[in-house]
């Protein structure tokens, strides 16, 4: 997970990265659909899943085990 810092700007951040995810959810939606709309954001899956880490940590977003699709909590 990047984190800003000396090197790490914060527009390259994970945090950065996962508001940008936060913002573009409103109903429910396939990981691979989200993906291919927001991939612009990310240099690649790693940096997508460790967004979406994030934001499920946070307790921002749940998959629903019926559809497998993200919804937000």
């Amino acid at each position: 997970m990047l984190v800003p810092n000396k090197i790490i700007s914060l527009d390259d951040s994970c945090f950065y990265k996962a508001a940008v995810l936060a913002s573009k959810l409103d109903a429910d939606i396939s990981i691979t659909e989200l993906y291919e709309s927001e991939k612009k954001w990310f240099n690649d899956l790693a940096d997508f899943i460790d967004a979406l880490d994030l934001l499920f940590v946070l307790g921002m977003i749940s998959l629903n085990q019926e559809n497998g699709k993200i919804k937000v909590a």
